[in-house]
């Protein structure tokens, strides 16, 4: 006995240290700390880092190694990525979190779809409002990066190790571990990812801004089969959510009102995105976002008008468009019925009763609670604040000002250019010229509003008002 003893003390140092350094490699958590809930908005986890996440250095040379593959030049900038200014490449874009879980990982959070990047001229230093309807992430385009990069035989240890090496040597034990696991996981997980989202290709592109939020949840999470929905429609503000419950307590939220609570449409959305309840910390950074998302405001309009004119214009909003937009209206954080509005009714046929049972019943070996998802067939009219910064408008983002919206459908632009950051600030959105599909731009792409899911039908209240008392609403709809 005493002979072996010290082979079985050897032999458990050796195995302690085959843990431990397992536990180091593959499952150590670091979780940066963000004092401020709006820094961590824009770079916390949801959750999703073990599930979705990419290795970082993995990452970080994809551009490097398949630029290619890119929709244009800039790399992730093509993909609409942010990175704020005094924020270096090697740092997480706003939208982003980057986490250690044994090794640093790249991951999706809240702001990817809700962080408005404007310019006021062309040239100009641009301008981020995290809460606003994200205008240049293209979450698709990204999607398809990846599955492409992971299609692609140039994915393998031998090309992306040499690249990884330039931005961060490796060590023995390192350079192993990406050889023989962490390079052909990640090929296996893309892969895999690219056959959940296979049912996308049947559907028209999402484009910049722009994202079906609950057919992939739909088809993924919940299960449900392919029932050939299209919902494309534009990303949201989510900025005052306290102040929204003030005007209506337990006011519908998404574009179609589907939920009620604050509280599950924070959580259902990081599980969308691939969040899970065991991950660390889960709930309290849901918390966070829910009380940033609360707290937060409508940045206020930069632009000014006659004062004679707006008071006109006021005037012409109370009796045009208050009853659906203005605080006290009556029909203000309601669902207006599709019957009514006349809008694109592709998203509102999306989120079917179907989707409403399974999400109320879902749980992932946690009880969520959930029991407020709702089907309503119609869309939300929502308060105007922040209304110069939410272009283009309507639930699919398919006409491109307010200008434009205050005009018959017939009559609105039938193709313009989206994606350009510059301010319109006469008519009120972004700047959107004319363009011909299917042509090839130098910013943006262009919007064909012919594409199912993209027609700018509906809504057509104030169109028969006079020029004067048009320009006089306009000019009033810029303050808010």
């Amino acid at each position: 006995m005493r002979k072996t003893l010290p082979w079985l003390v050897g032999l458990l140092v050796v195995l302690g240290g085959i843990g431990w350094l397992a536990y180091d490699k593959l499952f150590r958590r670091d979780f940066p700390v963000y004092a401020s809930d709006a820094e961590y908005f824009k770079y916390g986890s949801i959750g999703n880092d073990s599930e979705n996440g990419v290795p970082y250095l993995v990452w970080r040379v994809l551009p490097t190694v398949f630029p290619d593959l890119f929709p244009g030049p800039g790399g992730y900038a093509s993909l609409g990525f942010y990175w704020e200014k005094g924020r270096s490449e090697a740092d997480a874009p706003v939208g982003f979190s980057k986490a250690r879980i044994g090794f640093e990982r790249m991951a999706i959070n809240c702001a990817f779809c809700h962080n408005t990047i404007t310019r006021s001229a062309l040239g100009a230093e641009p301008v981020a409002y995290p809460t606003g309807p994200s205008n240049l992430t293209d979450v698709q385009a990204y999607q398809r990066f990846l599955s492409a990069c992971a299609s692609d035989p140039r994915f393998t240890p031998e090309v992306l190790l040499p690249e990884i090496e330039k931005v961060a040597p490796l060590s023995f034990i390192d350079r192993a571990l990406y050889r023989f696991l962490l390079i052909p996981a990640t090929r296996q997980a893309l892969l895999d990812q690219k056959a959940v989202f296979a049912w996308s290709f049947t559907r028209p592109v999402w484009h910049a801004g722009r994202i079906d939020p609950f057919n992939p949840v739909k088809f993924d999470m919940l299960k449900l089969p392919d029932d050939g929905t299209i919902g494309n429609s534009d990303m949201m503000a989510v900025w005052g959510l306290d102040a929204r419950n003030a005007i209506r307590p337990d006011a519908p939220l998404h574009w179609d009102g589907l939920n009620t609570s604050i509280r599950e449409v924070v959580i259902s959305s990081a599980l969308g995105d691939g969040g899970r309840a065991s991950a660390p910390n889960f709930f309290d950074s849901m918390n966070r976002i829910e009380r940033y998302l609360r707290s937060s405001r409508a940045p206020a309009s930069p632009y000014e008008a006659a004062p004679v004119l707006v008071e006109q214009g006021a005037a012409v909003f109370a009796a045009e468009c208050a009853e659906c937009h203005a605080k006290d209206g009556a029909k203000t954080l309601t669902v207006v019925p599709l019957a009514e509005v006349g809008t694109d009714r592709h998203r509102t046929d999306m989120w079917t009763i179907a989707a409403r049972d399974a999400y109320n019943n879902y749980n992932q070996g946690y009880d969520f609670g959930f029991k407020s998802f709702q089907k309503v067939e119609g869309y939300l009219a929502e308060p105007l604040d922040g209304l110069w910064l939410t272009g283009p408008y309507l639930h699919n983002g398919s006409v491109p000002t307010v200008a434009d919206l205050l005009e018959p459908a017939a009559a609105r632009p039938k193709a313009f250019v989206r994606g350009i950051t510059v301010l319109d600030s006469e008519k009120i959105g972004f700047v959107a010229p004319a363009c011909v599909p299917g042509a090839k731009l130098d910013e943006g792409y262009c919007y064909d509003t012919s594409e199912a899911g993209n027609s700018p039908e509906g809504h057509e209240y104030g169109t028969s008002l006079p020029p004067a008392d048009k320009a006089a609403l306009i000019a009033y709809l810029k303050t808010l």
